[in-house]
């Protein structure tokens, strides 16, 4: 399969990041208020966006997987990845679906509901456990950043460890972490497409002279 290069992905993966928290909203999310909240398409929009965020820094893994630890960093954050979509996926259409019914029926308090499987045992689990396997992705970014990833890697990195906590920091703090690491995957997609362009110049240049000379 081919993948994108790495800068792109972690490009995709910042600009994601950046917008999740900002178009997500942070007002109520109980009553008529929170039927509007949840119902709303930004709502939608916010939440595809992590998801799109996600996968691409499983790929931007994939793309940089040419050793053993590589491949290692790119399994963990498939299962990251498998284990947050689903819940995800709840939050993206499920929420909005039940907010839409609830703003357009009256039933305010059928907006209960939403609870039942946000804060449920299994989907409380396995939200945890790809928080973790996603904090051990940027663990190892941090140990790989001087031979490998660049300094870039480490503010990242600390970006994805301290995901799972900042859920529970106020709307603004969780706006300024995405913005933060949005810089630096931005930054670190700056880096990674000079190393790339570094790699391929030697190559065209091979190619070039090994081209006959016609006349």
């Amino acid at each position: 399969m081919h993948v994108p290069s790495r800068s792109l992905l972690l490009a995709a993966a910042g600009v994601s990041f950046l917008l999740y928290p900002t178009l997500r909203g942070f007002g109520p999310e109980t009553g008529a208020a929170g039927a509007d909240h949840f119902g709303s398409q930004t709502w939608v929009a916010a939440h595809v966006l992590a998801t799109v965020g996600f996968v691409s820094l499983a790929l931007a893994a994939r793309a940089a997987a040419d050793d053993a630890r590589g491949r290692g960093t790119e399994l963990i954050g498939w299962l990251a990845v498998a284990f947050l979509l689903p819940y995800y996926g709840a939050e993206s259409f499920g929420l909005h679906a039940l907010g839409s019914w609830v703003r357009e029926s009256g039933t305010v308090g059928a907006l209960a509901v939403a609870d039942d499987f946000r804060y449920a045992p299994v989907a409380m689990t396995t939200f945890a456990i790809g928080w973790v396997l996603l904090g051990w992705v940027g663990a190892r970014w941090i140990r790989d950043a001087a031979g490998v990833s660049g300094w870039f890697a480490v503010p990242a990195g600390i970006g994805l460890l301290t995901f799972l906590p900042q859920f529970f920091t106020p709307g603004p703090v969780r706006i300024a972490h995405g913005a933060l690491l949005a810089v630096a995957l931005l930054g670190w997609a700056v880096t990674s497409g000079r190393q790339e362009a570094d790699k391929i110049a030697p190559r065209r240049r091979s190619t070039a002279a090994a081209e006959p000379v016609a006349g």
